[in-house]
C-alpha cells in the first residue's frame, strides 16, 4: 500500500503585498546599519574587546579539538571586521538579514505562515546583544543561523521511511554540536522534532530528535571531556546569557504561538451547487489575523523593539563611554578622552590612567587634574595594587615616559591575562626595538603580520628592521629613546615618585616626567616636595604657574606661615580671591551639612577641596 504523502501546510497570504513587505524589511535593516555604524561604533568594540585572531594554520588548529570551536573561530574572524565602523555595521546587516530570512523560511516550512513580526524579533534581540560590550553577538548569531540551516536541510529530506530520517537527525545533531556547540545543536533538534511531530505527524522520528537532545550534552561532557559549565553556558552571566537564550528560543516560541492561533475559516458550499450558507460570525481569534491587525502588530513590535534597544543603550552608556575612552586614548585623540570622561559618575583605575595621559598631552595635567571629581583611585601609576585591569592602560604611559622595563613587565602580565591583543603585540615589538633586541621584536611583528588590518604596519616595520634595527627614522621611538632611564631602580612595586625622579636624572628635559612628578606631589599632598620643584619651571618654558600648583602654594603658605619662593612668577589675583572664598566656605562647612554640600559643589574641582577631603577620608 502506498504511504500517504506528508501533510503540507498551505502558505497563507501575506498581510501586505510583497513590494511593501520587502521595503519594510529593507528599511528596518537600513536603520540598524546606521545605528550600528554611527552609535555603537564597531571600531570602539574592536579596540575594547581586542579579540585575538591570526591567519595561520597553528591558530586555526586550536579550534578543531573542541566542540563549537569552528563557530568560535568564525566569530573571532567576524570580530576583526569591526576595525572599520562601516564594515562592522555591514556584518551586522548580513547576519541580521540572514536571521530574518531564515526565521521566516522556517516558520513558513513548519507552520504555513511567515509573519513579518516573527522575522523582526531575532533582529532586535541581536541588535540589543550587539550593543553590549560583554556580549557574544557574532558567536550567538552564527549559532542560531547554524541551527536554522540544519533544520531547513532536515526538512528537505524526502525519505518516507522514519528510521533513515532518525539517523540523519543524529548525524546532523552531531555535526551541529561539533561545529557550533550545544546550543545550536539543541535548536536544530527542537526544530527537527517540531517538524516531525507537528508537520509530518510522525512520533518515531520526533522521539528520536528528543532522545538526541538528551544525549547531546552528556556526550559533549563525557566523550569530549569538557567541563559541564562550559557545555551548558558559553555566554557569561546576567544580561548576555538572557539575551542569548532569548535569541535561541525566539523561533521555537514563535512556532508555538503560530500553532495556537485559530485556523482561518473555510467557506462551505451547499451540496448540488446550492447557494452558499449564511456565513457564521467570525470568531474573535480569527479577527486578530486580519490584515489591519497584522500591520498594527508589526508596527507595534517595530516601535517596541527600538524602544527596548534605545533603553538598553541608555543603560550601557557608562560602559560604552569607558570603551570609547580606551579607543580615543589608543588613537591619541586626547580631547575626546577628556570630553568622554567628564560626564561619567565614576572612573575605573584603567580609565584614570588614560585620563591622566590625556590631561598631559593637552597641557592640563596640573590645571584640571582635580576637575575630574569622578576619580576613585587618585593615582597615576597603580601598578598591580588595584588588580590586573589597569596593566594594559599603564603600558602606554610607561612607554611614553621612558620606563620601558616596567612597560614590558605590565605588557607581559596583560598578555597572559587578555591574550595576544594587537596593541600589546605592537608595544612589545616597540619595547624590544628600544632595548636593541631585534630578534625578539621580529617575533611579535611576525605575529602581528598575521592579524587582519595589522599586516601593513607590521610588514613595514619588519622591512625597516632589516635596514636598521634601531629604526632611527621613527619619531615616536626616537622620543621614547631620548627619555629612557639609564639607571636601575630595584623595587618590588611601582613607586611613582622615585620613577619620575629617576627619569629626570636620566634626562633633565623629560617634560612628561616633570609634569607627572608635579601631579604625584599633588595627589600625595606633598606640599614640601612640590615647592622644591618650582625652580625647574623655567627649564620647561612655563610662562605662568599651573592652577593646581598655585592652589598648593597658597595652602602651604597658610599652613606653614611662610612665603614660598616663586622664582620671578606671581600667583594670579583670581586664584588668591578664590582661596579666600574657599577658606570662608570651609569654616562654614564644619558645622553644617548644607554648607558642606555647597563646598563640594563650588570648590570640588580644586586642590584645596581634594586636600581636605582626602585628609578626612584617611582619618
Amino acid at each position: 500500500m502506498r504511504r500517504p504523502a506528508d501533510r503540507k501546510h498551505s502558505s497563507r497570504p501575506l498581510s501586505w503585498p510583497w513590494p511593501s513587505f520587502a521595503a519594510s524589511a529593507a528599511a528596518c535593516l537600513l536603520l540598524c546599519f546606521a545605528y550600528v555604524w554611527l552609535r555603537l561604533e564597531p571600531s570602539v568594540e574592536y579596540g575594547y574587546a581586542g579579540t585575538p585572531f591570526f591567519l595561520s594554520r597553528s591558530f586555526f588548529s586550536r579550534f578543531l579539538a573542541l566542540p563549537g570551536g569552528l563557530l568560535d573561530y568564525a566569530a573571532a574572524f567576524l570580530a576583526q571586521l569591526n576595525y572599520y565602523d562601516w564594515l562592522g555595521a555591514l556584518v551586522f546587516v548580513a547576519l541580521g538579514g540572514l536571521l530574518f530570512l531564515g526565521t521566516r523560511r522556517v516558520c513558513s516550512r513548519m507552520s504555513g505562515m511567515a509573519p513579518l513580526t516573527g522575522g523582526l524579533a531575532p533582529v532586535f534581540l541581536l541588535l540589543w546583544l550587539w550593543g553590549r560590550q560583554d556580549g557574544h553577538a557574532q558567536a550567538a548569531s552564527l549559532g542560531v543561523l547554524l541551527g536554522l540551516g540544519l533544520a531547513l536541510g532536515y526538512a528537505l529530506l524526502s525519505w518516507r521511511r522514519a528510521w533513515p530520517r532518525v539517523g540523519a537527525c543524529w548525524v546532523l545533531s552531531a555535526l551541529g554540536a561539533y561545529v557550533g556547540g550545544l546550543w545550536p545543536c539543541l535548536l536544530f533538534l527542537a526544530l527537527g522534532g517540531w517538524f516531525e511531530l507537528a508537520v509530518r505527524r510522525k512520533w518515531g522520528p520526533g522521539l528520536g530528535c528528543l532522545l538526541a537532545a538528551l544525549a547531546a550534552p552528556l556526550a559533549m561532557i563525557h566523550l569530549a571531556g569538557l567541563p559541564t559549565a562550559r557545555v551548558l553556558n558559553r555566554w557569561g552571566t546576567g544580561t548576555p546569557l538572557l539575551l542569548t537564550g532569548a535569541l535561541f528560543l525566539c523561533l521555537p516560541l514563535t512556532l508555538l504561538v503560530l500553532a495556537l492561533l485559530p485556523k482561518a475559516a473555510v467557506a462551505k458550499e451547499a451540496a448540488g451547487g446550492a447557494r452558499r450558507a449564511a456565513a457564521a460570525p467570525v470568531p474573535f481569534g480569527q479577527r486578530l489575523q486580519g490584515p489591519g491587525v497584522k500591520r498594527a502588530f508589526a508596527a507595534g513590535l517595530f516601535l517596541a523593539g527600538w524602544a527596548a534597544v534605545l533603553l538598553a543603550d541608555h543603560q550601557e552608556r557608562g560602559q560604552r563611554a569607558l570603551a570609547r575612552i580606551e579607543y580615543y586614548a589608543s588613537h591619541k585623540e586626547y580631547d575626546k578622552v577628556l570630553a568622554a570622561a567628564a560626564p561619567l559618575k565614576a572612573l575605573n583605575p584603567a580609565t584614570e590612567v588614560r585620563l591622566h595621559l590625556a590631561l598631559y598631552h593637552t597641557g592640563r595635567l596640573s590645571q584640571d587634574l582635580f576637575a575630574y571629581t569622578n576619580q576613585g583611585a587618585w593615582t597615576l601609576l597603580p601598578g598591580l595594587k588595584l588588580g590586573f585591569g589597569a596593566c594594559r592602560a599603564q603600558c602606554q604611559t610607561l612607554l611614553e615616559l621612558g620606563q620601558i622595563n616596567e612597560a614590558e613587565h605590565l605588557a607581559c602580565e596583560a598578555l597572559e591575562i587578555e591574550g595576544s591583543r594587537p596593541d600589546l603585540l605592537r608595544w612589545l615589538a616597540q619595547i624590544n626595538i628600544l632595548k636593541d633586541h631585534p630578534q625578539a621584536a621580529r617575533i611579535f611583528l611576525n605575529l602581528l603580520a598575521e592579524v587582519p588590518f595589522q599586516r601593513a604596519w607590521a610588514a613595514a616595520c619588519l622591512r625597516d628592521l632589516e635596514a636598521n634595527p634601531r629604526l632611527p627614522d621613527d619619531k615616536e621611538l626616537a622620543l621614547i629613546r631620548s627619555r629612557m632611564v639609564t639607571t636601575d631602580l630595584p623595587q618590588d612595586e611601582l613607586p611613582a615618585e622615585p620613577f619620575f625622579r629617576q627619569l629626570l636624572q636620566s634626562n633633565a628635559r623629560n617634560q612628561m616626567a616633570f609634569e607627572y612628578l608635579l601631579a604625584e606631589y599633588l595627589l600625595t599632598r606633598d606640599l614640601d616636595g612640590l615647592v622644591k620643584q618650582l625652580g625647574r619651571l623655567d627649564d620647561f618654558g612655563y610662562q605662568a604657574i599651573p592652577r593646581h600648583v598655585e592652589e598648593a602654594i597658597l595652602l602651604r603658605q597658610q599652613l606653614k606661615g611662610a612665603q614660598v619662593e616663586l622664582h620671578g612668577r606671581q600667583i594670579r589675583s583670581e586664584t588668591v580671591q578664590r582661596f579666600r572664598e574657599f577658606t570662608e566656605a570651609l569654616n562654614r562647612a564644619r558645622n553644617s551639612a548644607e554648607d558642606r554640600a555647597a563646598l563640594a559643589r563650588d570648590f570640588g574641582g580644586t586642590f584645596w577641596y581634594y586636600f581636605y577631603s582626602r585628609a578626612a577620608s584617611t582619618r
